[in-house]
């Protein structure tokens, strides 16, 4: 009955929606952005964190793990356990990897497990790139926010003026009117 019923709707792990970006069942877009802002404050893996918060009470730790899953665009968190990040940024690289092993768009684990210090290895690297990237990202915000402050400094100089000319225009206008007893 079982291979009959795994024959019909397929085995759990073939699902074409398991391990891509996608809403898991049940997951509005407001619950991931939740999800997402959660991931942020309190790092990947603290689930109970998260479920303690009550940020998102219908959801078991679960339903977390893998909508986490999806939005890092890979199977395995362990590379990422306690780190504060922007998913977006591991799953554009995730989709960048070339040579890696993946299931609907997603990279999957083909070798064995990293022992306790290549997983630590691999956290503080991540933990590095994504502080890079983070630092590079606030970077251009900050050039960017010059570069805005700089073009409405001239506006706001070029309004002044205006403004000036506006004045000495009224003036005149009054007084001619004034001429005229208008």
């Amino acid at each position: 009955m079982e291979k009959q019923k795994r024959k019909k709707h397929g085995a759990h792990n073939e699902s074409k929606s398991l391990w891509n970006y996608t809403l898991s069942p049940g997951w509005s877009q407001e619950e991931v952005k939740i999800l997402k802002l959660a991931l942020q404050k309190f790092g990947i893996g603290k689930w109970r964190s998260i479920i303690q918060s009550e940020c998102l009470p219908d959801k078991s730790i679960g339903q977390i793990y893998i909508q986490t899953q999806r939005m890092l665009g890979q199977q395995s968190l362990g590379d990422f356990m306690g780190l504060q990040i922007d998913l977006e940024k591991v799953w554009i690289d995730n989709n960048q990897k070339k040579g890696v092993m993946r299931k609907n768009g997603c990279v999957i684990n083909t070798g064995d497990n990293p022992n306790k210090e290549e997983r630590k290895q691999r956290i503080e690297e991540n933990r590095q790139k994504l502080i890079k990237q983070s630092c590079l990202a606030l970077r251009m915000i900050v050039q960017l926010n010059i570069s805005q402050f700089k073009k409405l400094k001239m506006i706001n100089l070029q309004l002044q003026k205006n403004y000036n000319i506006l004045q000495i225009l009224k003036q005149r206008l009054i007084k001619n009117l004034k001429r005229f007893n208008l």
